[in-house]
């Protein structure tokens, strides 16, 4: 059997989960209706010029000019169009998530294939989470303003990991190719304003980890960096920005110009906790259950596991209390989250609020030292920066005017920094039992043919190996 053509049927399986995922997602998408701005943005396409209306936006309204340039058209063309397109960007950060955090290209073939299921299902799990976010502005606006960002922004990151530090071998015709769609996506990120921030804050920790570990930093992060600076003056500089902050302010939020820097800060963090106790989101409750699953993994210890458990007893708790109509704990909490914040409300909601905020942060981190000492600690750093990254896009709430108008937007991002963790302890956890799940999977005749599949191109190639000997 030919070299070549192993290697294409074994890409070609190790791949198959994004294929059933794609099916899955671009089937949904004909059950989403156009809504609110998606409607807007077509009737613009239809009777507008679409280049005169940027300026226009830009003048009196938003910088995101690139964002716009191709929402208008996708709102206004048959929804099919973007029915296709954002599907495969979904299926994208499916597949851009194992490549950005592991070197897949040196994992075996079945391995991969799990892997990949892996991060299939924590995306499905991520988008299920985040389906009534992305309806509230229309979906076709609310995906290009939110998660099409969140995916060039991945697909910089995983250039810029496999070509400048990895340094694969290209020709001149390959870099150009390359850097222009590394700089494309890195300029369609941060033309939305939290993604700006958050690739920010990505670009500190990797130049943190360069000179920690003594490595000189490329020269292309520099040039990234100077096109992040000069996206920052694009959104301080746009005379849009300006005006839609004050009418934002006078619409939603009158009483924003009396906050201090305190207030926004605790605005920022008491609505995130407060989503994460009484939304009982499935990623969330993913999460912690997931943590609480690695810390046994590791440490065997009850103490320990109980002590990481405690935001999904929490969290848990108050669910089952909702389901059974047992209210007054959850009336309590959402009493003491005010419109201002927790410190601005009377001194019992905040001792008792604040005491189940510190235990949840304490458990975190306390698993996460517990990683550090006893399992992987370039686990538990990634895990770090990456609930840095999404505690990040939360504080940021406090500082705009529309933290109550945007509702659930702002969590887009969070969501995804947290389906990014379970997806890494998930495959940790798989890693340190290897043999005994896929002994189980082999009980599965799906998993069972897939796996024949695999093993026996691995056995071809061996052969055609000794053959060429």
């Amino acid at each position: 059997m030919n070299f070549n053509k192993i290697n294409a049927k074994k890409s070609l399986l190790k791949y198959f989960p994004f294929v059933i995922f794609f099916v899955i997602i671009f089937t949904w998408h004909f059950t989403l209706p156009r809504l609110a701005d998606d409607i807007t943005f077509a009737k613009i396409y239809h009777n507008q010029n679409i280049f005169n209306y940027i300026y226009i936006q830009y003048e009196t309204w938003s910088s995101r000019f690139l964002i716009e340039f191709f929402l208008i058209p996708l709102a206004g063309l048959p929804k099919i169009i973007w029915n296709f397109f954002d599907s495969i960007v979904f299926m994208l950060i499916a597949v851009l998530i194992p490549k950005i955090i592991f070197n897949m290209e040196k994992i075996d073939a079945s391995k991969s294939y799990i892997y990949n299921s892996l991060s299939c299902i924590f995306v499905l799990i991520y988008i299920f989470t985040t389906t009534n976010t992305l309806n509230e502005a229309g979906y076709i606006a609310t995906t290009l303003n939110y998660t099409w960002p969140l995916f060039f922004g991945l697909l910089h990151f995983y250039l810029l990991k496999k070509y400048v530090f990895n340094r694969n071998n290209t020709n001149t015709k390959q870099k150009i190719i390359i850097y222009t769609i590394m700089i494309f996506a890195l300029i369609f990120a941060i033309n939305q304003e939290m993604m700006l921030a958050l690739v920010s804050v990505a670009y500190l920790f990797i130049i943190l980890y360069c000179l920690f570990n003594r490595v000189k930093i490329p020269n292309t992060v520099l040039f990234m960096l100077l096109i992040i600076f000069l996206e920052f003056l694009n959104v301080y500089l746009c005379p849009g920005n300006h005006i839609r902050y004050y009418h934002e302010i006078s619409h939603w939020f009158p009483t924003y110009y009396n906050l201090t820097l305190v207030n926004k800060i605790d605005l920022g963090i008491s609505v995130l906790f407060y989503r994460i106790v009484l939304l009982f989101s499935l990623t969330s409750l993913v999460f912690f259950g997931i943590l609480a699953l690695y810390i046994y993994s590791i440490t065997k210890n009850k103490l320990s596991v109980i002590l990481s458990l405690l935001p999904l007893i929490i969290v848990l708790t108050l669910l089952i209390m909702s389901l059974v109509g047992y209210r007054p704990p959850l009336h309590f909490i959402g009493m003491g989250m005010t419109k201002y914040g927790l410190l601005h409300s009377n001194l019992m909601h905040i001792l008792i609020i604040s005491s189940i905020y510190a235990i949840i942060v304490f458990s975190v981190m306390f698993s996460l030292i517990k990683i550090y000492k006893h399992g992987d600690k370039k686990i538990s750093l990634a895990i770090f920066c990456l609930l840095i990254l999404g505690f990040s896009s939360q504080m940021m709430r406090g500082f705009s005017p529309t933290v109550w108008a945007s509702e659930q937007r702002w969590e887009i991002f969070y969501y995804f920094c947290v389906t990014c963790a379970s997806y890494i302890l998930s495959v940790e956890l798989i890693e340190s039992r290897y043999d005994k799940i896929n002994n189980w999977l082999l009980k599965w005749k799906l998993w069972k043919f897939m796996y024949n599949l695999f093993s026996s191109s691995n056995n071809n190639e061996i052969k055609d190996d000794k053959r060429d000997e």
